[in-house]
C-alpha cells in the first residue's frame, strides 16, 4: 500500500513539473525574424514571397509601388497579432542606390 501511494505521489509530482503543454503556454516576445526570397505577389501592403511568406509592408518600411513582382527582397519582420510585419526591407536584385534601370 506504501508503494502505490509512494509512486502516486510520485506520478502526481512528475505531472506539476512538466508545466502546461506547449500549445497552451504563453508565447513570449520573439526577436525578430529574417527570410530572403522572390516576390510572387503584391496586393495593397500584403507581399507574398515565393516560400510562401506573406507579410504586411507598413508605408514607413517601402511603399507599395516600391516591390515588384520577381523583386529578390531580404526582409526583417515581426509576429504582430498573428501577422508578419516587416520591419526592413533589402532589395538584392537591384543597384545600390534602390531603382530600377529602366531602359
Amino acid at each position: 500500500m506504501k508503494r502505490v501511494l509512494g509512486t502516486m505521489a510520485f506520478l502526481a509530482l512528475a505531472s506539476l513539473a512538466g508545466g502546461l503543454p506547449v500549445s497552451a503556454q504563453p508565447t513570449g516576445k520573439q526577436g525578430p525574424r529574417v527570410v530572403e526570397s522572390r516576390v510572387v505577389s503584391v496586393r495593397g501592403d500584403q507581399v507574398l514571397l515565393h516560400d510562401g511568406t506573406t507579410l504586411k509592408i507598413p508605408r514607413n518600411v517601402a511603399h507599395p509601388l516600391e516591390i515588384e513582382e520577381g523583386d529578390t527582397v531580404r526582409f526583417t519582420y515581426e509576429v504582430r497579432n498573428g501577422q508578419n510585419v516587416a520591419t526592413s526591407i533589402q532589395f538584392r536584385d537591384r543597384p545600390i542606390d534602390g531603382m530600377r534601370r529602366r531602359y
